[in-house]
């Protein structure tokens, strides 16, 4: 990963977290972290950790197949980034079965979090 993608992800990370402090910009600004990713994502299409952060965000909007989509090329390039497994197991939920979204739980287990990246939103009492 460049320094000009950690730099973005900073970025986009900061925006994101912000739209949870401000509940009547939420979606603009979690748009707003949408669109920088995918503007990173345009010149580095194989970073694990832009697909990892992309498919948080997309979650958090409520676009799981989307999100599962970049997940699935995530994993498919080999990350061992926790977040990529628990943001897939986030998406899943709404687009696969409740087994295979548990299942990539236990793919993903005994990887650590890559600091760079952050996890969807879950609320386990939602279930």
């Amino acid at each position: 990963m460049s320094s000009n993608n950690i730099d973005d992800l900073t970025a986009a990370k900061a925006i994101s977290s912000q739209a949870w402090n401000d509940p009547a910009s939420y979606h603009h600004l979690l748009r707003e972290s949408q669109t920088r990713l995918e503007a990173v994502l345009q010149r580095e299409p194989d970073d694990v950790s832009v697909l990892t952060c992309l498919g948080a965000v997309l979650c958090d909007l409520h676009l799981h197949g989307q999100a599962h989509n970049h997940m699935k090329r995530a994993i498919s390039l080999g990350s061992t980034d926790w977040n990529t497994y628990f943001n897939a197991f986030v998406a899943m939920l709404v687009c696969a079965t409740i087994d295979d979204a548990r299942a990539m739980l236990t793919r993903g287990a005994g990887l650590e979090a890559d600091p760079v990246t952050w996890q969807a939103y879950f609320d386990v009492h939602a279930m």
